[in-house]
């Protein structure tokens, strides 16, 4: 296949993800993020009971905010964590007790904080 082609491809297919996402419902997003609010007691003890972030004395971030996080960005993080291409080995820990679809409920329970 030429690389024309592949991106042609690659193309209507990203416009197809675009589309579908696009097309996913309110009650289905609330309800993915209520699944993950209740796999978010894992991150509470660090990360705050909202996702709200822990800081040390000094005023230097010990554990970040979650709240708000974008879950794109959220879920590379795990994932990189589950991978062990992030080192931490709390954060290793908990990323290989998580499913993707864990992993997924989590982004969009913390995205929907503010």
């Amino acid at each position: 296949m030429n690389s024309k082609r592949i991106i042609a491809t690659l193309t209507i297919i990203l416009s197809c993800v675009g589309f579908s996402y696009s097309a996913i419902s309110a009650e289905y997003v609330k309800g993915v993020a209520d699944t993950g609010k209740t796999k978010a007691i894992l991150c509470s003890g660090c990360h705050g009971l909202s996702g709200e972030g822990l800081v040390i004395a000094g005023g230097q971030v010990s554990f970040p905010r979650l709240a708000g996080q974008v879950p794109g960005y959220f879920i590379g993080s795990l994932y990189t964590y589950r991978n062990n291409e992030r080192n931490n080995a709390m954060m290793r820990a908990i990323a290989l007790g998580l499913t993707d679809a864990d992993i997924i409920n989590l982004a969009a329970y913390y995205a929907s904080l503010k």
